[in-house]
């Protein structure tokens, strides 16, 4: 066959999807000549497409030296490097590429070695000559995600979406980031549509599930996920955010009868994951131990490490306890994108800086009480003081209205800016009051009863909030400050700016130690209407202790005070770390915890003992 029908026949059998029958006849004709270089470029492309780089290269580097120019051709050939784990030679032939398909490969190996910069401009080659590249455009995400770049990253994620509509991975990319921006409501707008663009796809169908969770619509998302392992049986990611779901709402039954359906002959080791949380929640530690020790590191050491820290705790391990949470927040800091600008810590620290008396005697007159709307109650306390607790009692007396850790007053703050409250008019005051109250009614308030906000960390907004509702009442929940730290430590918080500084326990107890003085100067600068409530006291004497707080509000006493435990099983979601524990009985070992881990407190008792001795705790 002479070498124009040899071609043709090659370019046939290409189009014909028989690259094996066209990189045969190719190479019959492939030599280092103007006339065999056609046959070369084809025999190195099907080699490429049938997955043999070593076999593509034979052909391709002879013609790249026949035609050093055509950058075409250097591209299949450092494509066909990088396939051939010829990485850096295929870097120095794609870099500064000046077509795409060099600036793409540039890009990607970047990328791979974690130089985000070059690949970002590399990327951006390729995107300003094909600004249609869905493939560049979610690698671009990808990048900017891992960086903490959110709002870029959903740019990116957005533009490949909209040249790539069909593609259910960039659905799932962007819906990851929000996630870890904490966008509820677009994340599950983009899980809703990639559910409905990929009926089929499992993935698709778990990313519905929590988003769902992650907007509070569980029972939703429990039946989503119910569905999924009814339809894909094999054991997987939706069985494991089930048994998340069923454990995280305390239905713990409901996780015994799903793990009784599951055959642990063929379940993977993941299961081990779900039998410990299980044997953990019914009280046996030792079978949750040994369970947990079989957790296989597929599952989110953040995960694993809290579970193990959980139990081992239980078992009076300190020493295994203190590893397994400090493994969790390291894991959990890992997964945490960058932190910019100040800590929360130094940002309070700065607020107390600026609160001093003559700041606070510009300070315009206090907006006159409105009869229409009583100032709320502001439940606070630092984290793990037992607030949820005590929010939970307060759910018993009919006149409140609580709403858990709802950001009506963040919402607030936020239409405040950076302007000095001092120098707010009544007419201000009263517009940002208007506006904490329809928020509170977007997140559950009635209108009608008296509210209760409840959110720990608002201890250290008592300026602002006197500011804006200077006859407001504050519920002040206090816990030996050892036990508060190091249970903040070994809690598996979501991370946002004032959470991550509980994954140190230096920082921690800093935190502490800034939150209070922000506290103490509020009530020496302002008349803040306060009454504490002590946790030690409230688990043993809930009647003695909650009597006098009753009173101080001047509503009646109601016996619904002391069967929080009753009425945790009605609320809902408990919003905190404490969801697993507000179900029981009142008990007490909690109390007196931090002796036990005297060893690894000892290194920031000095920040805690003048908080200690103030609150009367030395015995």
């Amino acid at each position: 066959m002479n070498q124009p029908a040899a071609f043709d026949q090659v370019i046939r059998l290409r189009r014909a999807g028989d690259a094996a029958g066209a990189l045969a006849l190719a190479e019959r004709h492939a030599m280092p000549t103007e006339a065999g270089a056609p046959f070369l470029a084809v025999a190195g492309l099907a080699a490429l497409e049938l997955g043999d780089p070593g076999r593509a290269l034979k052909h391709l580097e002879p013609l790249a030296r026949l035609r050093p120019d055509d950058l075409e051709i250097r591209a299949d050939l450092a494509r066909a490097l990088l396939a051939a784990g010829r990485e850096d030679e295929a870097l120095r032939l794609a870099e500064g590429g000046a077509i795409p398909d060099l600036a793409r490969i540039e890009a990607w190996i970047h990328q791979q070695r974690g130089d985000a910069p070059r690949a970002i401009a590399a990327y951006t080659r390729v995107l300003r000559a094909q600004p249609g590249d869905a493939a560049s455009w979610n690698n671009l995400g990808n990048i900017h995600a891992a960086a903490g770049r959110f709002d870029e990253a959903i740019v990116a994620f957005e533009h490949a979406i909209t040249h790539r509509p069909d593609e259910p991975g960039m659905y799932l990319n962007l819906a990851d980031v929000l996630r870890q921006a904490d966008l509820g409501a677009p994340r599950l707008k983009v899980a809703r549509d990639v559910a409905a663009l990929a009926p089929d796809n499992r993935a698709a169908q778990t990313e519905l599930a929590m988003a769902l969770a992650h907007n509070e619509m569980l029972d939703e998302a429990i039946t989503v996920l119910e569905a999924a392992v009814q339809r894909w049986p094999d054991f997987g990611e939706s069985h494991i955010e089930l048994g998340r779901l069923y454990e995280a709402t305390n239905r713990t039954e409901a996780l015994a009868a799903f793990l009784a359906t599951l055959d642990p002959a063929v379940c993977p080791p993941e299961i081990a994951f779900l039998h410990a949380w299980l044997a953990q929640r019914e009280g046996r530690f030792e079978d949750a131990a040994r369970h947990a020790e079989a957790i296989p590191e597929t599952i989110h050491p953040m995960r694993r490490a809290a579970l193990i820290g959980t139990i081992a705790e239980r078992l009076g391990d300190a020493q295994g306890a203190f590893a397994a949470f400090a493994a969790m927040n390291d894991a959990a800091m890992d997964e945490a994108p960058p932190r910019r600008g100040a800590t929360y810590r130094e940002t309070l620290e700065a607020d107390i800086a600026r609160w001093n008396a003559p700041w606070a005697a510009r300070w315009a007159p206090p907006l006159a009480p409105d009869p229409a709307r009583r100032d709320p109650v502001f439940l606070v306390g630092f984290p793990r003081s037992g607030t949820t607790l005590l929010d939970t009692m307060l759910m018993g007396l009919p006149e409140l209205c609580v709403l858990e850790e709802r950001p009506m007053l963040a919402e607030t703050l936020h239409l405040l800016g950076d302007a000095d409250i001092a120098a707010l008019t009544q007419a201000q005051v009263a517009q940002l009051r208007d506006a904490y109250f329809e928020s509170a009614k977007r997140h559950g308030w009635d209108g009608q009863r008296w509210l209760v906000d409840k959110h720990p960390l608002n201890m250290a907004r008592a300026v602002q909030i006197h500011r804006l509702f200077p006859n407001a009442r504050f519920i002040l929940a206090e816990r030996h400050p050892a036990d508060v730290v190091l249970s903040c430590f070994m809690a598996n918080f979501t991370l946002n700016a004032a959470m991550r500084s509980f994954t140190d326990l230096t920082e921690a107890a800093l935190t502490y130690d800034a939150v209070f003085r922000a506290w103490h100067r509020a009530c020496e600068l302002f008349p803040i209407k306060a009454h504490q409530v002590r946790y030690e006291r409230l688990v043993k004497d809930a009647r003695g202790e909650l009597q006098p707080l009753v009173e101080w509000l001047g509503v009646a006493w109601s016996d619904r005070l002391l069967a929080h435990d009753e009425t945790a099983r009605t609320r809902g979601r408990v919003r905190t770390a404490s969801y697993s524990q507000i179900g029981e009985k009142l008990y007490t070992r909690a109390s007196g915890r931090w002796r036990r881990y005297g060893a690894q407190l000892a290194p920031v008792m000095p920040t805690l003992a003048p908080w200690i001795a103030q609150m009367g705790y030395e015995d």
